[in-house]
């Protein structure tokens, strides 16, 4: 393998394996622990996310951490709503209800969840407070979760209806652009205003990615640089496709050779809003 693929194999993976107004709608599945603050040692979770507001339903293992007793399974759900964003860092609020052990568990708190945009996994942090009602009196303790979901984009809310023959579009760049529907009516958006949101979306995604791989793979190579270049847009409905290249450059920490390579591939978006989220990535030729 070339100095150039192995720098491909090393960063590109890593970052780009890569949700009235159309939301996106990401399905969540995950895995999670307490870290022995609380009973649920291990549990396994599955929901949804639309826009700011997501659901979930969980199943955990429960130790009863009575000598002689084993533990239960805890069910429960809960609802969350994000607070604000920060890089890659979006905190929220969260509220659910737990059974656990034949007793009813109330609990809310804050979380954190860290994601790339082109990266289908996030991690995340809750921390709270519990309230389990038992026969005598009700109990009170800390709650935390920390876990790892793996993201699917499923489809928008609210589909934008009938969907225009595709117009082909030359920006005198001799890329291709092809263009079939439209932003929500009260975005009051043109074609080249949509095309051009999911042209900066897409070049965010790459960048976000590409700045990511490049700090976590500082002991390996050092100087790291790197240009983004977009070519074609494609958007059909709310679905869109942006191709285009990235050329990076580096030194191996090692050895101090300079690599370098050229690579393509296409960053798949969402509509949300009035803009455009990332949700994938592919290299070019797979």
């Amino acid at each position: 393998m070339s100095s150039s693929k192995t720098l491909l194999a090393l960063l590109l993976p890593s970052t780009l394996a890569l949700s009235g107004h159309a939301h996106a709608v990401d399905a969540k599945l995950g895995l999670n622990s307490s870290l022995s603050l609380g009973c649920q040692v291990a549990g396994v979770r599955a929901g949804i996310q639309a826009d700011k507001v997501g659901a979930y339903a969980q199943a955990a293992y429960c130790t009863s951490n009575l000598e002689g007793r084993s533990g239960t399974v805890a069910f429960g759900a809960g609802l969350s709503y994000d607070l604000f964003r920060a890089g890659n860092v979006t905190t929220y609020a969260l509220i659910g209800a737990d059974l656990q052990n034949k007793s009813s568990v109330l609990h809310g708190g804050l979380g954190a969840r860290y994601g790339i945009a082109l990266l289908p996994v996030e991690a995340y942090l809750e921390a709270g407070v519990q309230r389990i009602n038992t026969v005598l009196q009700p109990v009170y303790g800390p709650r935390l979760a920390l876990g790892l979901s793996y993201r699917i984009n499923v489809d928008n809310v609210k589909l934008q209806g009938s969907i225009p023959a595709p117009l082909t579009l030359d920006d005198g760049t001799g890329n291709t652009t092809t263009y079939a529907g439209s932003a929500p009516a009260e975005c009051k958006l043109t074609a080249e205003q949509d095309i051009g949101s999911a042209r900066g979306a897409a070049s965010a995604a790459a960048d976000e990615g590409l700045s990511a791989a490049a700090s976590a793979y500082g002991s390996v190579y050092s100087n790291v640089g790197y240009s983004i270049s977009v070519a074609g847009v494609g958007i059909n409905g709310n679905s869109a496709q942006v191709s285009g290249s990235v050329r990076i450059t580096a030194t191996k920490t090692a050895t101090g050779e300079k690599v370098s390579g050229t690579y393509g591939g296409t960053v798949n978006l969402v509509r949300e809003g009035c803009g455009w989220r990332a949700t994938g990535y592919k290299r070019g030729g797979e």
